[in-house]
């Protein structure tokens, strides 16, 4: 196929928007002509709901999604690139000194010559001379070799890395499953949280209520008094008088303590941060222990699943023996290695 055809027919391929090569190749149902997915789309939501080519109505899902033209698209750039490589190829394959093609290897000086060079040239007088293309086809062939193992290696390389981005994505995954976790665990101490709280609102909602019904009570009755106290006559107010006093003595019945309540504790369990424990290490005839260098160990003491103990050298340790006691605290059961 000549240049000329092949450019023709890539014509065919453009975009009729952009007039470049296409890209994501859609088609127009009523025109079939061929554009760009980004540049129908650009026209059809900032221009008008028609086709720029025929004028149709035209809605971006009516496209069609031509996913062939790519291939054609790459096919001509290819015979397009083979053209004028030929042409190149025949402009530089010739001889500086005739002008000729270059059709002869001259294995003696490795160099390329044309038939003139090599039957009437005079610099390759009785060289070997063997033919170009079988020259060519030598060098072609290891190159070619070469090229496949580059691209076994770069299939390997490339297999090393999928490997590893597959590695990457379990790692988050797992990360993200761990996230779950923790969100699910706390939103449930959360919930528990709720419930220790609501316990002990009801607990002092309870207190309260009995505070403000008896605090009515008194002011009920402060109110009725007072209103005697200005409404009565001196009379009346003596006659009422053992009345009123009998309603104060069964109001002081109920004393002031019965109305103290145990205050609820401010505190709430955590479960994230563990409950402290401890424990007392008494060390007997010390004196005795002093004069010995080995250690003195205390009883385990256990506390969420981990073991500490003290471990004691009553005369010092190291430099400080015979000046200070060294205790230390170690974490001897528990967790996959002993921890100081």
């Amino acid at each position: 196929m000549d240049e000329q055809s092949v450019e023709s027919i890539a014509e065919v391929f453009r975009c009729f928007i952009c007039m470049e090569k296409l890209r994501d190749a859609r088609l127009c149902p009523h025109c079939s002509k061929l554009c760009c997915f980004s540049c129908i789309r650009r026209w059809l939501t900032e221009q008008r709901a028609q086709c720029p080519h025929c004028r149709a109505p035209l809605q971006l899902r009516e496209l069609v999604n031509c996913r062939w033209a790519e291939e054609v698209t790459q096919q001509l750039d290819t015979l397009q690139l083979c053209s004028l490589t030929k042409h190149e190829e025949n402009e530089k394959d010739k001889c500086e000194n005739h002008h000729e093609k270059l059709s002869v290897f001259c294995w003696t000086c490795k160099k390329c010559i044309c038939h003139q060079c090599a039957l009437w040239g005079g610099m390759h007088g009785g060289h070997t001379f063997k033919p170009l293309a079988e020259i060519y086809e030598q060098h072609v062939t290891k190159v070619n070799e070469e090229v496949a193992k580059l691209r076994r290696r770069l299939m390997e390389l490339i297999s090393l890395v999928q490997e590893v981005e597959r590695n990457v994505e379990a790692v988050r995954n797992a990360k993200d499953e761990r996230v779950r976790e923790i969100r699910n665990a706390v939103e449930m101490m959360i919930a528990r949280l709720d419930t220790q709280l609501k316990n002990k609102l009801i607990t002092l909602m309870g207190q309260k209520t009995s505070l403000t019904q008896e605090t009515e009570l008194l002011e009920s009755l402060l109110q009725e008094v007072e209103h005697q106290l200005r409404s009565c006559s001196k009379s009346e107010l003596i006659s009422k008088s053992s009345e009123i006093l009998m309603m104060f003595q069964q109001v002081h019945r109920k004393p002031m303590a019965s109305f103290v309540t145990t205050p609820v504790p401010p505190d709430f369990t955590s479960e994230l941060v563990p409950s402290y424990d401890s424990a007392t290490f008494v060390l007997e005839n010390f004196s005795t222990l002093r004069q010995r260098a080995d250690p003195v160990y205390s009883p385990p003491l256990q506390v969420s699943g981990l073991c500490w103990r003290l471990k004691v050298y009553p005369d010092g340790n190291g430099v400080v023996r015979g000046y200070y006691l060294s205790v230390f605290l170690e974490l001897s059961a528990g967790l996959p290695e002993t921890s100081k």
